[in-house]
């Protein structure tokens, strides 16, 4: 057994609570300085290739992707091998977890569609935490290509998201990995070569929204 990835490793990210405040977007444009999301490539040891802006309201949370590299394919189920986006949200930010719960959340996006497949929540729970995952077609994703980039927005209404209710809890659990098919990937709280990040809820950032 690879003990890298079966258990936390001592990476600095391992040492430190990310925390970052999350606005409120009343319209649809969230690819704005107000929005971005810091980078934390510097203590993972990674290039950042990309940035991520990040919105919320009550009906939901959205994103943007620039991803700076040209695309060059998606592949599915082999996701990360291709260009793809893997966003993780624990709506109740649970911090003393120490295992994926009923309120986390996996979804897997691809920025062009593959065997039928372009975003579905991938989430794995166990037996005594399962719940319906949330049906693809909810799911709102647009990809903008350019000749050396390309944009992914993504919205996930509340339907998608269980638990998540902002009046209760004003917090969530963040964050993403960014597949490419020509290089390592990048990651905003931990990486995944140093742990399966799907597992570990309690190392993700801490989103207060605001």
């Amino acid at each position: 057994m690879n003990s890298a990835l079966a258990f936390p490793s001592l990476s600095p990210s391992f040492f430190f609570q990310m925390r970052c405040d999350v606005f409120c977007n009343a319209g649809k444009d969230i690819a704005r300085k107000k929005f971005k999301l810091p980078h934390y490539s510097w203590l993972l040891d990674e290039e950042a290739f990309a940035d991520v802006y990040m919105g919320w309201n009550e009906e939901g949370i959205s994103f943007v992707f620039e991803i700076h590299t040209p695309f060059d394919e998606a592949r599915y189920p082999q996701f990360e091998d291709g260009d793809s986006v893997e966003i993780f949200l624990d709506t109740r930010d649970m911090k003393q977890a120490t295992y994926a719960h009923r309120f986390c959340h996996h979804f897997l996006i691809l920025p062009a569609e593959v065997q039928g497949v372009r975003a579905l929540e991938i989430t794995r729970l166990r037996l005594d935490d399962k719940r319906p995952l949330c049906d693809p077609d909810d799911i709102v994703v647009d990809t903008e290509f350019a000749k050396k980039k390309y944009t992914l927005k993504v919205g996930l209404p509340a339907s998608c998201l269980y638990g998540f209710d902002p009046a209760v809890c004003d917090h969530l659990g963040f964050t993403y990995r960014i597949n490419r098919a020509t290089g390592p990937a990048q990651h905003l709280a931990v990486s995944s070569r140093s742990c399966l990040i799907a597992h570990y809820p309690a190392l993700w950032a801490s989103m207060k929204l605001v």
